[in-house]
């Protein structure tokens, strides 16, 4: 199965090359996406996204491997991003994992969004998931998802935190619909790196069940977000 993985805003493809690594030893296909937001607009990162899952795609057909069934495992903002290419992917998607997606918009960026050096290395994708409206309308994949969400950030009073969270995005803003959420003691930047989650995505690449994963898991889980 071929698997992208779209980084976080502030980081570059090389933060998913342990992921990466570790997802080809298990038998899949990684496909890098990488972007800088202090250069392109989020929709010009997402027309670009749209290309890649084409070319790559279309590439692995003609080679003559299976591109009946694919997925995306994201790290941050390369989730919004996937969500908001869903309409206009291939069809084939099957697979979506959220590693700390801000699926709400995420009070961290909402407390900086008038703040010159993150206007300044944001730009336009800081703004986007700062404003509320945005989400209105950001669409929700209609595939087997799992989002992985970080609880280990610190507890300062300062921090525009009201909950649990991985120092970037509270646990609350992860939740999408009724996708089973997997609680793990991780910071934001990080996550993918860690054996757990590898494990949790393997799983879910394998078996598709949300459930499945929050059962043989030793963390202390969420169930779904309609459940919390």
């Amino acid at each position: 199965m071929r698997i992208f993985l779209p980084h976080g805003m502030g980081r570059s493809p090389a933060s998913m090359w342990p992921l990466a690594l570790r997802l080809k030893r298990a038998g899949y296909r990684p496909s890098l996406f990488g972007y800088f937001v202090a250069f392109e607009t989020f929709d010009q990162i997402v027309e670009r996204f749209l290309r890649q899952v084409n070319l790559v795609l279309v590439e692995d057909l003609e080679a003559g491997k299976d591109v009946s069934r694919w997925g995306v495992v994201g790290h941050s903002l390369g989730n919004i991003i996937t969500r908001k290419a869903y309409p206009s992917l291939p069809v084939g998607f099957s697979r979506f994992i959220m590693l700390a997606p801000p699926n709400q918009p995420p009070a961290a960026a909402r407390s900086l969004r008038n703040n010159f050096f993150f206007k300044t290395f944001t730009r336009n994708a800081g703004q986007t998931i700062a404003d509320p409206s945005f989400y209105d309308e950001l669409p929700v994949p209609d595939v087997p998802s799992l989002v992985v969400a970080g609880d280990a950030g610190p507890r300062f009073g300062w921090l525009p935190f009201d909950g649990p969270h991985d120092a970037v995005v509270q646990v609350d803003e992860t939740r999408l619909d009724d996708i089973p959420v997997l609680r793990v003691p991780a910071m934001h930047t990080f996550m993918m790196n860690r054996q757990d989650v590898t494990d949790a995505i393997l799983d879910f690449l394998e078996h598709g069940n949300g459930e499945r994963v929050l059962a043989g898991s030793g963390h202390g889980n969420d169930r779904t977000a309609a459940e919390a």
